[in-house]
């Protein structure tokens, strides 16, 4: 009312009759816009013949839902997909999506609910013969757990309609001239799509050749650094854990946890790696935190060594511990607890050396001085802007005709299909706006 400079009335239908409320909307909707404000969720009181469902049919008001996007995506999609199917008759137009973390984040949620739903890819590759399994954290992968089993089937597709696949044939030059884009001066294409991945993992053949084109475009580039990838740690002792692995908690994400000979690695440290990539880029090194025993708090853990303490005195203190974890991650514990030398066995430990093995296990700690890089990251974070790009078409805002997807684009997410997934749905969004047009 106040921005708006004008009256806000309240309307009811749980205490109003339908006309009173019609007159009520009536009267002082005559402006350029009218907005209806709903109150709880869209659908409750239906029961009750009060809720923002009932209002919108009664008023004949189209419905702009919103939407928390927060720590998903996919999610996104199903609680859309409810709201519109609960009842067949809604007047659900429009969603704006609150909460988002960057412009990767709408993307993905827009391709979700536009067109490239999990249901819908998964429903495409059933077809063509790939069964999916679900693993940690809504993460997805083929039945036979083989990349390759994926990669052998969309070729045999792409070439059963009619594709060509030149191997050997290297895109060393880009330009555009007479309507047309012309590719190492001999090959000449109405149209072009830069699918051209990112610089992860050099020795299968990526390169940067997709950035340098775009720049010829006059596209801006975020710097690539190296995401989903193993983390360079100068921690003493490294090797006494090398090869242990555990479920672990970082930063309230939990996952599989492996200690190297370098530092660490596993699906927890490669979902992180993006954000310790990035901090290494102004930061000599980067902590972090990591609780190897999350399904105990301080104090049950706390109370858990003092009864062994108690039951297992004789016990020296790698052999304590190795009742509860891996017999080499128990001797690391023990040496970055700081226990006194002369403490061998357990009975001699007081409360004070107990509490700080509780606290190296449940905050041990890891200085991060470097990634693995982009030799062996799976994916990259950064590549073109996306606020260059459209994103109903993926097509270039200044080059007509031109086309990016996939982790060319600045787009990366977690580990276990997310990124493949990005680059299908931006190529179905291309291919279906080309077949529109």
């Amino acid at each position: 009312e106040i921005i708006c400079q004008t009256p806000s009335v309240n309307l009811d239908s749980f205490i109003m009759e339908e006309d009173q409320v019609q007159w009520i909307y009536d009267k002082y909707s005559n402006k350029d816009i009218s907005i209806s404000e709903g109150v709880m969720g869209f659908y409750d009181g239906t029961d009750k013949g009060c809720s923002a469902y009932t209002m919108s049919k009664l008023l004949n008001i189209p419905t702009i839902l919103l939407l928390d996007g927060s720590g998903s995506y996919t999610t996104v999609s199903a609680v859309l997909k409810g709201l519109k199917t609960y009842k067949e008759d809604n007047t659900i137009k429009a969603v704006v999506l609150n909460k988002l973390s960057s412009a990767m984040h709408y993307a993905l949620i827009k391709n979700q609910i536009e067109d490239f739903s999990y249901e819908y890819c998964k429903e495409i590759f059933n077809k063509m013969g790939i069964e999916f399994k679900q693993g940690q954290n809504t993460r997805m992968y083929p039945l036979s757990l083989s990349s390759s089993s994926v990669v052998d089937i969309l070729e045999y597709e792409a070439l059963q309609a009619g594709t060509k696949i030149e191997l050997n044939s290297e895109i060393v030059d880009v330009r555009y001239e007479k309507n047309q884009f012309v590719l190492n001066n001999t090959k000449r294409f109405d149209k072009l799509i830069i699918a051209s991945g990112s610089i992860a993992m050099p020795k299968l053949g990526s390169s940067e050749s997709g950035y340098q084109f775009a720049k010829k475009f006059k596209h801006k580039i975020v710097a690539p650094v190296a995401s989903l990838v193993q983390l360079v740690s100068d921690n003493k002792n490294l090797d006494v854990a090398s090869g242990v692995k555990i479920e672990a908690v970082i930063d309230n994400k939990r996952g599989d946890f492996l200690f190297t000979k370098y530092g660490v690695s596993g699906s927890l440290i490669l979902d992180i790696s993006r954000k310790i990539s990035n901090g290494l880029q102004s930061q000599k090194n980067v902590k972090i935190v990591v609780d190897t025993m999350p399904d105990f708090t301080y104090e049950q853990l706390s109370d858990l060594l003092t009864k062994r303490v108690n039951r297992l005195k004789d016990k020296e203190l790698n052999l304590w511990l190795d009742g509860i974890m891996n017999k080499k991650l128990a001797k690391f514990i023990i040496l970055n607890s700081n226990i006194p030398s002369h403490i061998r066995y357990a009975k001699f430990l007081s409360q004070k050396e107990i509490n700080k093995i509780v606290k190296t296990i449940k905050s041990l700690e890891f200085n991060i001085i470097d990634t693995k890089g982009f030799e062996t990251c799976e994916v990259c974070a950064g590549g073109v802007q996306l606020s260059e790009i459209n994103l109903e078409n993926m097509e270039s805002k200044y080059q007509k005709n031109l086309f990016f997807i996939g982790e060319v684009l600045d787009v990366d997410g977690d580990c276990g299909g997310y990124n493949l997934h990005w680059a299908w749905s931006s190529a179905h969004n291309v291919a279906l706006n080309m077949k529109k047009h």
